[in-house]
């Protein structure tokens, strides 16, 4: 049963998910040792449902004969509940995806323990992301509310061994683990859309809660004007990307702009700069100190290696323009500088490709690229060690007779032979036959045998990310996204002003929190201003759309597009003006296109009266579809139970309308019998 955004009573003010108030998010969240009872049961039932080693193709295959709908149903009666109250069932049963991803996560860890059953641990890991898959699209359908709130954005605690966890959800547990059936659901992205759109919001005072924005659907500038929208994910990428764009442009002028010899004190785009590195430094720590290991990946590492290499030369660049007695003249460490931060230009301009990566082709790619560097360490740790072994051997053979002449050139060559421009000539005269056939075998084994399985690792990489290139895709924006929401930061200044942030805080701990968080509020209304009054601009075409939808009952993301196969989606924003006092032009515009474009197609269809086909066609249709008879017929009594649930609920609200409006009339009744 679809639930429309009009009912979507998501929670729109941190005061609604406070614990005393339950009746927005409709309960409190399961204990630890339940959740751990509640996975538990499910790991119980993934392993009778799979007690032997399938195809994986039977597993994730449309309409499984494995994970049936009975697998399904038996999945939530694992969660336990009252069967009875609807809300009590619900509670245990919103740590269903949480718990699965656990039992992933402990496949994962027995697939690695027991190597000799590890085929049949990574089968039921694919079957329990499978089912979450299955159960995600399913409460699609059924209750976005509980899908978003419950199931994916709010955090859990489970219990293992004794110990109470960290809080996750199901969300970052799933980027985590890297489960890319999962990911890749349609449920699981959609939340995603809403998180990077900044729709939904972490809750100021319970972090293990989430909430809707209250202005979404707000027609007006002002509304939007407000630096607390910052908190999404998708104005914090533009604005990172047009920091580093100008880090760029400040970087080019400052590694091209020395035109002299002498050493000169520091201007004022070198200053600007640098203070921009630093800014870039302490967001990298803030977010490592908040985050802990999980922030760190091989792009981060890229990122700190960039600002490592640039803050290196600061320090060279300081020690130059210091009077301070040194080794090296202030010219040599002006020079020395130069150099470093010469270096740091692949690294620099490199580091934009981490904000393009929204774009599909740059983004895989990079996860390409990114697998490529982990298949490597292998590599290059065979390599270390056949280095170690080869040098110590060519060590020994300079040193048997005493002394030392060669070892220079010796490790220089072994080196360079992993590029391929080793040299015999080294060897002729040294220690022979011994060096020359040391060296031969050394050529032999990096040359011939080590660099193939470089290239087979490589191609290994390759066609293991472009065979599920659109899984890694997502897998990959759903780190971007959770990459700015993991660190809770009340007021958002965007590195390198985050450095506003820290020379302030002094003042915001002297004055009362009230005042501290207006100033604040102050300082990035008038920072932002220009870039929030874009977000204002768009956010307000949005809300229109956004409204249009409520009036209609469609969900908040309906209507984005207009498809030439349904004739009344869209939504024409042309017609209303920014600055319009008539804000629902483009309401009357939308629904006059709509019915214009139905009169139309129906007029046309009626110029014959044998053309039309009959209603009992897409009755057999729907009948020849192989999942009739599995899907419709076959309905869960979780279903019946929750539409009883939901026919008494409006019941009630009906006859509970009728009682006010019957006393209503009573009284507008004996009002005119007394006039």
């Amino acid at each position: 049963m679809v639930s429309p955004s009009g009912d979507l009573h998501l929670p729109i003010s941190n005061e609604q998910c406070m614990p005393e108030n339950n009746g927005s998010l409709g309960f409190e969240a399961p204990t630890p040792r339940q959740v751990l009872r509640v996975t538990l049961n499910l790991k119980y039932l993934i392993d009778k449902v799979v007690p032997i080693v399938y195809d994986p193709t039977d597993i994730v295959c449309d309409h499984s004969e494995i994970l049936s709908p009975k697998v399904v149903k038996l999945a939530y009666e694992a969660c336990g509940g009252n069967p009875k109250d609807r809300i009590n069932k619900r509670k245990y049963q919103s740590v269903i995806i949480f718990s699965l991803l656990k039992v992933c996560e402990w496949y994962s860890i027995l697939a690695t323990m027991e190597v000799h059953n590890a085929k049949l641990y990574e089968t039921r890991n694919l079957a329990s992301q499978q089912l979450c898959k299955l159960l995600i699209e399913r409460e699609e359908t059924r209750d976005l509310q509980f899908l978003f709130m419950q199931l994916l954005l709010r955090r859990y605690v489970i219990n293992e061994n004794d110990e109470d966890q960290e809080p996750l959800n199901a969300l970052e547990l799933a980027t985590d683990m890297h489960c890319t059936t999962v990911i890749g659901s349609s449920g699981f992205q959609r939340c995603l859309k809403w998180i990077w759109r900044g729709w939904i919001v972490q809750n100021g005072l319970d972090p293990t809660t989430f909430i809707k924005d209250d202005s979404l659907a707000e027609v007006s500038l002002i509304s939007h004007f407000n630096p607390v929208r910052l908190k999404a994910p998708i104005y914090q990428n533009y604005l990172q990307m047009i920091f580093s764009f100008l880090f760029l442009g400040l970087y080019t002028l400052v590694v091209n702009g020395k035109d002299s010899e002498r050493v000169q004190s520091f201007d004022l785009l070198e200053s600007i700069f640098y203070v921009f590195n630093t800014g870039f430094i302490l967001d990298e720590l803030t977010k490592l100190y908040y985050i802990g290991y999980a922030h760190l990946s091989f792009w981060n590492l890229f990122n700190d290696t960039t600002y490592l290499i640039i803050t290196l030369a600061m320090g060279f660049r300081a020690m130059s323009v210091t009077p301070l007695n040194a080794k090296y003249s202030s010219e040599d460490w002006d020079k020395i500088s130069y150099r470093v931060l010469s270096c740091a230009a692949p690294f620099v301009w490199s580091r934009l490709l981490l904000y393009l990566e929204s774009q599909r082709f740059i983004g895989i790619m990079l996860v390409i690229l990114k697998h490529m560097m982990k298949e490597s360490i292998v590599f290059f740790f065979l390599l270390f060690l056949i280095m170690i072994g080869f040098t110590q051997g060519f060590l020994g053979l300079d040193s048997a007779d005493g002394k030392r002449d060669i070892t220079g050139p010796i490790l220089g060559n072994l080196t360079i032979t992993v590029l391929g421009l080793g040299s015999f000539d080294v060897f002729e005269e040294f220690a022979p036959p011994y060096a020359a056939i040391l060296y031969y075998g050394y050529y032999f084994i990096v040359s011939v045998i080590l660099l193939n399985i470089l290239i087979a690792l490589y191609s290994t990489a390759y066609q293991k990310v472009i065979d599920n290139a659109d899984d890694e895709y997502m897998a990959l924006m759903s780190q971007k996204t959770l990459r700015y929401i993991r660190a809770p930061d009340e007021d958002v200044y965007v590195s390198p002003l985050n450095l506003i942030e820290v020379i302030m805080t002094p003042i915001f701990r002297i004055l009362p929190p009230k005042r501290a968080k207006d100033l604040s509020y102050t300082v990035m209304t008038i920072v932002y201003s220009p870039f929030l009054l874009l977000i204002s601009v768009k956010e307000t075409r949005e809300a229109r759309r956004i409204k249009y939808n409520r009036m209609k009952r469609l969900n908040d993301d309906a209507n984005e597009y207009d498809t030439p196969w349904d004739l009344t989606d869209g939504y024409l924003d042309d017609d209303d003006g920014l600055f319009s006092d008539n804000q629902n032009s483009g309401m009357r515009a939308t629904q006059l296109k709509n019915s214009r474009s139905l009169k139309l197609q129906r007029t046309a269809e009626q110029e014959d009266v044998h053309f039309k086909v009959p209603k009992k066609w897409y009755k057999k249709v729907k009948k020849c579809s192989p999942s009739f008879e599995q899907y419709d017929n076959d309905s869960t009594e979780d279903d019946v139970d929750e539409d009883k649930d939901e026919v008494k609920e409006l019941t009630e609200k009906v006859e509970n309308l009728t009682a006010v409006v019957t006393d209503l009339l009573e009284k507008l009744d004996i009002k005119d019998k007394k006039e």
